[in-house]
């Protein structure tokens, strides 16, 4: 379920050990030179990113006579860079920014190795998008050749018969690296994928959802070494309650808790609330064979809910705020906007914020992981918020082979260029204030995790329950569990139903 950064590190770890033991020819014999010694060349390891770029896409050779590929991206900020999703996308003209340089060059070599075109068919609100998809792809028409947009809404209609199996689709191959290993392992169904996740859709990485910490005020409060706590695995949900429980600040003097003040730890109570589910390692589905398995019922998941509830209801140096008006008045906001203002030793976010909202933050901060459930538990995860993008293919496209190539080139050129601008180089050296938070980064995006009923939730499954249960402050699990049961198991049952009956 894992896709991690750090395969590139392997690779120069591989080319670095092969490199030790002395370059060979192909008759296995040493590679010397006159004067007997191994060449540079055979003993400098691979630099990573040369190393990502000598991945064959195993494409043969086209020409599609200037066809424009036409893709379906929602509105909506990408947060991965001031553009919104559409430039993310395609991107016409250089910038000289270092990511948008990166869109625009990948579109370019593709576009000059096909030659082909890659524009917007549609852009709209997520909701008007499905619409359309749906209208065109009932009506037959060949009007676009991929989506790239809002998961949980693409999930909504993936299944209804208007997307293709990326099984079928000539050209695409979901082992390579820019591939999620999550097509495989979650979302495909009965040898059937409608909706995958690939690195042309950039914005599933740049969502994940991670905590930053003020390096500051932690010091202030004598919270200790965060990342010495991290590392031994003992970043747990307990933890994080001790150390910020009673670290509250009336700031304004107005004798009560609010936007105000400073806090040990603030969150918002919608999906920061969500990605706990997956953090705590309770998933809606899991792969049991060739099946998938619906494991969301846990013994531990009413735990969960109290344990929620009483974290962020029950103590002074805990905040959230529904009401919260913060930027477009959105609630979305709090962690976000009261970190920026220094006013939270911990808050939870997406990893985009160190770019986009904490460039002139002056105060030192770290990035970590969400908290575990327990010690008990092996591994730190997370998961990416529902705005990101995720894709899917019409089934009336006219050619797939065509369609295929250019998307698998797509994802092969974001993979090589425009995630290492972004990953590498906008978040590590201008973003990451210190060599420690690139190795906390490095681990909560590997830690980032799919899943087949978060992806096809549409608002009808129970990915959303812990938002509202926290929001509520509603610990009786049982009883919404009970109220909800009936239609959330109908919805899913409806979903893989779809994936059975593909192609019959």
């Amino acid at each position: 379920m894992k896709k991690t950064i750090s395969m590139l590190l392997l690779c120069a770890v591989v080319c670095g050990m092969l490199a030790a033991c002395g370059g060979k020819d192909t008759t296995g014999a040493d590679v010397t030179t006159a004067a007997g010694e191994t060449t540079a060349a055979e003993t400098a390891p691979l630099d990573p990113l040369e190393a990502r770029k000598l991945i064959s896409d195993d494409l043969g050779e086209y020409d599609f006579d200037g066809y424009e590929f036409r893709v379906v991206v929602d509105f909506g900020s990408a947060s991965g860079s001031e553009k919104g999703k559409a430039e993310m996308l395609v991107m016409d003209e250089a910038t000289g920014d270092v990511i948008e340089d990166a869109i625009y060059e990948r579109n370019r070599d593709v576009s000059e190795r096909f030659n082909c075109k890659i524009v917007i068919a549609k852009e709209d609100g997520y909701s008007n998008c499905t619409s359309w998809m749906q209208n065109c792809v009932s009506a037959g028409e060949d009007a676009f050749d991929l989506a790239s947009m809002h998961v949980v809404q693409l999930g909504g209609i993936g299944a209804g018969g208007y997307f293709t199996n990326w099984y079928d689709v000539d050209n695409v191959n979901f082992d390579k690296p820019w591939w999620s290993s999550s097509n495989k392992d979650v979302l495909t169904v009965n040898g059937v994928c409608f909706i995958a996740v690939g690195d042309y859709a950039l914005t599933a990485m740049t969502q994940t959802y991670c905590i930053f910490y003020n390096k500051k005020l932690a010091a202030d409060f004598e919270i200790g070494d965060v990342y010495g706590i991290v590392r031994d695995g003992d970043w747990t949900i307990d933890r994080i309650v001790e150390m910020t429980k009673d670290i509250y600040v009336d700031v304004n003097g107005d004798g009560k808790k609010d936007d105000g003040d400073s806090y040990g730890y603030v969150s918002n109570t919608y999906s920061n609330i969500n990605a706990y589910l997956w953090s705590f390692n309770n998933p809606i589905f899991v792969r049991d064979g060739d099946d998938l398995k619906f494991v969301y019922k846990t013994e531990k998941i009413p735990a969960i809910v109290e344990k929620l509830c009483n974290t962020f209801n029950d103590h002074n140096g805990i905040y959230t705020n529904p009401n919260f008006t913060g930027p477009n008045n959105s609630s979305h906001h709090l962690g976000r906007e009261l970190f920026r203002n220094s006013q939270a030793v911990f808050a939870n976010g997406l990893i985009s914020y160190s770019l986009l909202h904490f460039r002139e933050l002056q105060d030192e901060y770290g990035i970590i992981p969400y908290p575990k459930w327990d010690d008990a538990q092996e591994e730190y995860y997370t998961m990416s918020d529902g705005n990101h993008m995720a894709m899917c293919m019409p089934v009336t496209i006219q050619d797939f082979e065509r369609s295929g190539a250019i998307i698998e080139a797509l994802c092969a050129e974001s993979y090589k260029r425009v995630h290492p601008a972004y990953y590498d180089v906008a978040l590590k050296v201008k973003a990451a204030r210190d060599e420690e938070s690139i190795e906390m980064l490095d681990l909560v995006v590997g830690s980032c995790v799919y899943d087949f009923g978060y992806v096809y939730d549409f608002w009808k499954g129970c990915s959303f329950f812990l938002q509202t249960l926290v929001k509520d402050n509603n610990t009786n699990f049982e009883s919404y569990w009970a109220s909800k049961e009936t239609a959330v198991m109908a919805h899913y049952d409806k979903v893989i139903q779809a994936f059975m009956e593909y192609g019959k």
